[in-house]
């Protein structure tokens, strides 16, 4: 795995497949969560609940993100996001929270960074996506109910069936390819 676009270009995310319920994004569907996104990214607060190797959050660092929030539970992949800050020189962009993606939002975090956007790819077959956007709604971020853009993007098994709408989020775009999706909420 690499960093595809932006100033961080080429760099190297190290595979972790060996790891459980760890499957990190595919090239292509950053590529496509980013020609969504655009050049808003630039300048915005992003939070990757269920990190994992932190693959989306420096793919948006290095597309111009202002800051990322990492929320990832293993020691292991929180030893990985530490290593590639620092290696590639955005400590100062990064907050990583070991905690539990559903506990994190509950306890605050996402009044605390007002993220602009909130990226969730929680292991495949355990329900944790709708779980994960209603744990949302209960605990607003700041930056995604403005109008100075952001959203909620959920990648998700293909056959996981989303709701259209989790008010005041609405589906805007999704895109499936493989076994995956993505889905766009704003």
């Amino acid at each position: 795995m690499r960093i595809i676009a932006g100033s961080l270009k080429g760099r190297k995310i190290p595979n972790v497949f060996d790891i459980k319920n760890v499957s990190p994004s595919s090239d292509f569907l950053k590529g496509v969560l980013f020609n969504v996104i655009g050049s808003d990214i630039e300048g915005k607060i992003f939070c990757d609940l269920y990190a994992g190797t932190g693959n989306v959050g420096f793919e948006a660092l290095s597309r111009g993100a202002a800051f990322c929030i990492f929320v990832e539970t293993s020691p292991e992949l929180i030893s990985i996001i530490i290593k590639l800050s620092k290696q590639f020189g955005i400590e100062e962009k990064v907050k990583i929270i070991k905690k539990d993606a559903l506990k994190a939002v509950e306890k605050g975090i996402l009044s605390e960074y007002k993220p602009d956007y909130i990226f969730i790819d929680p292991p495949y077959g355990t329900g944790l996506c709708e779980k994960t956007i209603k744990e949302i709604i209960k605990h607003p971020a700041g930056g995604i109910t403005d109008s100075s853009g952001g959203g909620i993007i959920v990648q998700h098994d293909k056959r996981e069936i989303l709701s259209a709408e989790y008010p005041p989020y609405k589906l805007i775009n999704e895109k499936p390819h493989g076994k995956s999706a993505l889905s766009f909420y704003v």
